[in-house]
């Protein structure tokens, strides 16, 4: 699609968000009239895309919008001349406002088969989610758009579909006479499209949504925050030709050859990959393992992506200032980047199963990780050994001691990546801790994410946690300066607010006794402060938080959800005394 054919959705759609609203306020029903032509004469600017592909569509496309019903009449004739024609007619049915099927058929011979809705208490991991020894399958859904050209018409759709989507909401609000001072642009359908939009795509775009949904909520639209829950529960699976064409293209053709069994169908699809099932012969026996599937053209569209929702998302007003969403894009890219080179996750995992079973108590409590099958893997398919069990937020019918156990260790392994090996998994997904019943065995998988953090920052980072956990105000302050958390210049509202959620962060490290992470309500009261970030922060946080604060984050939910109540403060001790800083200071052990 062409600079200009972008450009021209982009601005029909910055036309219709901007005009909205002094149009009804001064035209009444003929300024929701104008609305309707300005969201069909957007809709219409999709003819150079089409053009652009070698295929044909009517002279106008007969989108006739009813606002009384809020929908809109879909196009009728469908011209095409070949595949990638095909995608760009599909695209423009999508487009379509409030369209509610899940799926498309694919450019593919086969037919997608309507998605199924995951059943509650088997929800997947981002990237390699839970196996069980029952595992539901996931249906084929559409094709993902591989090329340049198919993945950059999704977004015009989705612009075309968020001005569609402004004009009936604009057109509503007419109608009720409301006083509603909320965007028009966000509104719950716009979200719901976006977030739709996502799981379609995959690859950097669908990333890039579930790194906004696991933002603080108060810091997102409350539509957006409920549109993307969806978001990180999974992406649509591949139909079965674009997924043989891709083991195909990473195993060679005789790839079924090198399993002795495989499920063409697979348990979970996420936002760079989907996993599978399968069996292979090692030392003549059965081993069972789990082979995750990069989507094709992912890797390649990582830059465009990028560019082009972060041009959509501003446009909408979807993420508000106080986000800094450059600085999440940046830090989404080199995220990316890493992540879809599965050599280098395979890396990773070995490297982190070589520090947790070699720590004496993790390998006590039984945290393993799973190896990798490097015959059987290549930078685009990963496959590593089968963990029993189920994810870890679904055990809340143990025991409290057992439960307690889990969480205590799970905060052990959190402290122990960051403090003393310096190298940790940053996906906070529940799903990436699986837990096994019979054996009481936690499994730890999906390394993509992980990453290394410099000397430098985790001495200053140990410093703060160290002052939260003590309420040492004065160090609190002077190390958020020094890594960059504050610029100095920031009012008493953002000083105050940072303040007082970083005590209330450390609180799990300063009681003496157990700490009760069900009643402690400790995330609604870090969210609170969320609007004065939101309002007076002056400079985004250092980039290593982004994947940090998302891993802590984590690891208190699951404390959380497994309703533990534990001691924490003699963990974060113990590394405290054990750390050697090399940044000059004195060590807190010698300021006490």
């Amino acid at each position: 699609m062409s600079a200009a054919s972008w450009i021209r959705v982009a601005n029909g759609f910055r036309l219709v968000a901007s005009s909205a609203s002094s149009l009804i306020a001064k035209e009444g029903a003929n300024g929701a009239a104008s609305l309707t032509r300005h969201g069909v004469d957007l809709a219409n600017n999709a003819r150079t895309a089409v053009k652009a592909a070698g295929a044909s569509l009517p002279s106008q496309l007969p989108i006739k919008a009813d606002l009384n019903t809020h929908t809109f009449n879909e196009p009728t004739n469908n011209i095409v001349k070949d595949d990638e024609a095909d995608l760009v007619r599909k695209h423009l049915e999508i487009v379509t406002a409030n369209q509610t099927d899940d799926s498309i058929e694919s450019d593919s011979t086969v037919k997608s088969e309507e998605r199924q809705t995951k059943p509650e208490g088997n929800e997947v991991s981002e990237e390699q989610p839970r196996v069980e020894t029952k595992t539901t399958l996931l249906q084929e859904g559409s094709a993902v758009p591989s090329t340049r050209f198919g993945r950059a018409l999704g977004f015009a759709s989705l612009g075309m579909g968020l001005a569609a989507g402004t004009v009936t909401e604009a057109a509503s609000r007419l109608v009720s006479l409301g006083s509603n001072s909320d965007s028009i642009v966000v509104n719950d359908a716009n979200a719901e499209r976006l977030a739709k939009t996502l799981c379609r795509m995959r690859g950097a775009a669908m990333k890039l949504g579930q790194m906004l949904s696991i933002q603080d909520e108060t810091l997102l639209p409350p539509q957006l925050s409920r549109a993307l829950e969806q978001v990180r529960q999974g992406a649509d699976a591949m139909p079965l030709r674009q997924l043989h064409q891709q083991l195909e293209k990473e195993l060679g053709k005789e790839w079924r050859g090198k399993f002795e069994t495989f499920e063409d169908r697979p348990f979970a699809a996420a936002s760079i990959g989907q996993v599978h099932r399968a069996t292979i012969v090692e030392n003549g026996k059965t081993k069972d393992v789990v082979v995750k599937v990069q989507y094709p053209g992912v890797a390649d569209s990582i830059e465009s992506d990028l560019r082009n929702l972060k041009m959509l998302v501003k446009l909408s007003g979807f993420a508000p200032k106080g986000l800094f969403i450059d600085k999440v894009i940046d830090v989404g890219r080199d995220e990316l980047k890493v992540e879809c080179d599965y050599k280098n996750e395979a890396q990773n995992q070995e490297r982190l199963q070589d520090l947790v079973h070699a720590c004496p108590d993790l390998a006590r409590e039984k945290f393993r990780i799973p190896s990798v099958m490097s015959t059987h893997s290549t930078s685009g398919v990963l496959t590593t050994d089968y963990c029993p069990g189920g994810s870890i937020d679904k055990v809340a019918f143990l025991e409290q001691a057992e439960r307690n156990r889990i969480g205590r260790n799970i905060m052990r392994l959190t402290l122990k990546e960051l403090f003393t090996w310096r190298f940790m998994q940053t996906d906070p997904n529940w799903g990436n801790f699986l837990y096994d019943v019979g054996t009481g065995t936690t499994y730890l998988i999906d390394f993509g994410s992980a990453r290394g953090y410099s000397k430098s920052f985790v001495d200053g980072y140990l410093r703060i946690v160290w002052a939260c956990a003590n309420n040492d105000t004065e160090t609190l302050m002077s190390q958020s300066l020094q890594l960059g958390f504050l610029t100095g210049e920031e009012n008493d509202i953002m000083v105050e607010a940072h303040k007082l959620s970083g005590f209330t962060l450390g609180e799990p490290f300063a009681a003496k006794n157990e700490y009760d992470f069900k009643k402690s309500g400790i995330t609604g009261r870090i969210s609170k402060h969320g609007s004065a970030f939101l309002e007076h922060r002056l400079t985004p946080p250092p980039e290593e938080v982004y994947t940090l604060h998302r891993k802590l984050a984590g690891a208190f939910n699951i404390c959380i959800k497994l309703g533990a109540n534990i001691k924490c403060r003699d963990l974060l001790e113990e590394i405290v005394e054990s750390h050697e800083f090399e940044d000059g200071q004195p060590h807190p052990r010698d300021m006490r």
